[in-house]
């Protein structure tokens, strides 16, 4: 089961970024700069969900939004 806090999976993308050496392109409060949606919440659209959830924030670079898939890292 999916968790989706928008606080916990900001910090949580954060900690992943700095443990890994990695750079963060996520947006630092989550709103994509393209969609205006938080990319750390949970959106249904019927036939499928999306949004990044705080386990996949802590185990996964984000690169773009899952929402409109805006890359983050052109």
């Amino acid at each position: 089961m999916a968790t989706f806090n928008v606080k916990e999976a900001t910090i949580a993308q954060y900690q992943y970024c700095k443990k890994k050496g990695f750079p963060h392109f996520a947006p630092r409060g989550g709103l994509c700069w393209r969609c205006n949606q938080n990319i750390y919440t949970e959106i249904d659209h019927g036939t499928h969900k999306t949004g990044i959830s705080v386990e996949k924030a802590s185990s996964e670079l984000v690169t773009g939004c899952p929402h409109c898939h805006r890359s983050y890292c052109d």
